[in-house]
């Protein structure tokens, strides 16, 4: 591969290498999943999508973030015509285990770490809307818990227990449980 000085500008500034349609998603833009991230990685999905016949790959390294930002890389990945593969080095934890969920295939590099729970929230100002926020809160933790149901074929029960404390996960035990399909040079395959 020719290493030509637009690509690498464009690697650094925008998380986007063209050449290997890779796109990097991780907390090094920001402190979590945010506004920004969520942007980036939308518009890069979108660009690299006008090749349906080419997959995409997401290398994916965070803390997790916000919900909602989170779920609109969710659903521009689930929406993507490509086969989009993720790529875990380093973590998935939290709204990033979500995220995972998305790809066609999921791959953990084997010090990868996944972590899953029911997030926190921060409300504040009239009780009122307190409750609206209460009650929207458990409409996103179910919505979680169909996920991880949906991807490792255990029941939303299954997934509501293990969300009440932050349950860790090394790259082999995430295949086990199905938040995951494998993990990276188990199969001999190059995926780099």
């Amino acid at each position: 591969m020719k290493l030509v000085r637009e690509n690498i500008d464009r690697w650094f500034d925008y998380d986007l290498h063209l050449e290997t349609r890779t796109i990097y998603v991780g907390d090094s833009t920001e402190q979590e999943v945010g506004p920004l991230l969520a942007e980036r990685v939308i518009k890069a999905l979108l660009l690299l999508s006008a090749h349906k016949e080419e997959p995409i790959k997401i290398i994916l390294n965070t803390m997790g973030g916000c919900w909602y930002n989170g779920m609109a890389i969710y659903d521009a990945i689930k929406a993507n015509p490509c086969h989009v593969v993720v790529e875990v080095m380093g973590s998935a934890m939290s709204m990033g285990s979500v995220i995972l969920q998305a790809a066609d295939e999921r791959v953990l590099h084997p010090n990868a770490t996944v972590m899953i729970h029911d997030g926190s929230d921060f409300f504040q100002g009239h009780a009122r809307n307190m409750e609206v926020w209460g009650a929207q809160s458990k409409v996103s933790r179910k919505r979680m818990y169909e996920i991880y149901a949906e991807r490792s074929g255990k029941p939303v029960s299954y997934w509501e227990k293990r969300c009440t404390i932050d349950y860790v996960l090394t790259a082999k035990d995430a295949v086990v449980e199905g938040l995951a399909d494998k993990i990276y040079g188990d199969d001999d395959e190059e995926h780099a």
